[in-house]
C-alpha cells in the first residue's frame, strides 16, 4: 500500500497530541500584535494537527477555520477543543479547500507550511486574506547540544539508516523568510525566534521519534530496532535527555 508522507501522522495521532511540543505563548502575542488582532478576529489555520496552535488561538477568543487532512488528526483536535467555542475542524488539505469568497484576518500554518506546494500556498495565501491580514508560519526546530548522549545517538543512525538526521521532528532548516520575499506575494516579513527546552525520559523520547513522518516511512523491523537503540542509549545515560528547540515565525502582510 502507497502511503503518502505527510499524512502518516495519522497513525499515531494519540501520540502525537502527547508527545509533540506545543508553542510558547510569545509566539502568539507576537503574531497578535503584528497582525494588530483581537478576539473576534478570523483565522484560517492550515495543517491543525491535533489542535496544538488552535487551542492557543480559540483561547484568545479568536475565530478559527482549521483545515487538517488526516481524519484521524482531525478527530484528536475536535476532542481537544470540546467545550470552547468558536472554531470549526474541516478535514481537507489547503491546496484543494474552496474558500467560497471568505477573506480572513490571519492565515497561521504551525509545523505545516513545508508540506503545501510554494507556488500554490502563497498565492491562494495572499488571496484568502485581508488587504491588512497576516500570514504566520510557525516552525519548532530542535537544537541538539553536543554530549556524549547526543553522540551516541548520532552513531546508531550513521550505523543503522545513515540517510536520516538525528532529533525529534523538525522542520528542514530552509530561510523561508527569502521563500516568502521571492514569492511576489507579501511585504513587511518580520522573522522572530523564541528558545527553550524540554526533557525527555528514554520511553518519551522513543515515543516522540515515532511521531516523526520520515521515521514513520521506514521498514517496520529497521523502525523499530533503530528506536529500541536510540532507547537504550538515553536509557543507560541515566538521566532525562534535554532537548533545546528554537520556534520560528515568520510574519508577513499581502503585497498590495
Amino acid at each position: 500500500m502507497n502511503r503518502e508522507q505527510r499524512l502518516v501522522f495519522g497513525e499515531v495521532a494519540e501520540l502525537y497530541d502527547r508527545y509533540r511540543p506545543g508553542y510558547p505563548e510569545a509566539v502568539f502575542d507576537e503574531v497578535m500584535a503584528f497582525g494588530q488582532l483581537g478576539p473576534g478576529a478570523r483565522v484560517l489555520e492550515v495543517g491543525a494537527g491535533t489542535g496544538k496552535a488552535t487551542a492557543a488561538l480559540v483561547g484568545r477568543g479568536l475565530l478559527v477555520t482549521a483545515l487538517e487532512p488526516s481524519p484521524e488528526m482531525a478527530a484528536v483536535a475536535r476532542s481537544q477543543l470540546q467545550g470552547a467555542s468558536g472554531w470549526q475542524v474541516v478535514e481537507q488539505g489547503f491546496e484543494a479547500w474552496d474558500p467560497s469568497g471568505r477573506s480572513f484576518d490571519l492565515l497561521l500554518a504551525a509545523q505545516s507550511w513545508h508540506w503545501v506546494m510554494p507556488e500554490v500556498g502563497y498565492p491562494k495565501a495572499a488571496r484568502v486574506l485581508t488587504p491588512e491580514g497576516t500570514l504566520a508560519l510557525v516552525w519548532n526546530r530542535p537544537r541538539l547540544d553536543p554530549d556524549p548522549v547526543t553522540s551516541e545517538i548520532e552513531r546508531v543512525y550513521r550505523a543503522l539508516v545513515p540517510s536520516l538526521t538525528p532529533g525529534p521532528p523538525g522542520e528542514r532548516q530552509i530561510d523561508r523568510s527569502s521563500e516568502l520575499e521571492r514569492s511576489g506575494q507579501f511585504d513587511s516579513v518580520k522573522v522572530c525566534q523564541f528558545s527553550w527546552d524540554l526533557e525527555y525520559s528514554a520511553r518519551d523520547y522513543r515515543a516522540l521519534l515515532l511521531t516523526q513522518s520520515d521515521h514513520r516511512m521506514l521498514a517496520p523491523d529497521l523502525r523499530d530496532r533503530l528506536l529500541a537503540a536510540v532507547e537504550d542509549v538515553i536509557a543507560s545515560s541515566g538521566r532525562p535527555y534535554r532537548v533545546g528547540y528554537r520556534t520560528i515565525v515568520y510574519l508577513g502582510r499581502p503585497r498590495s
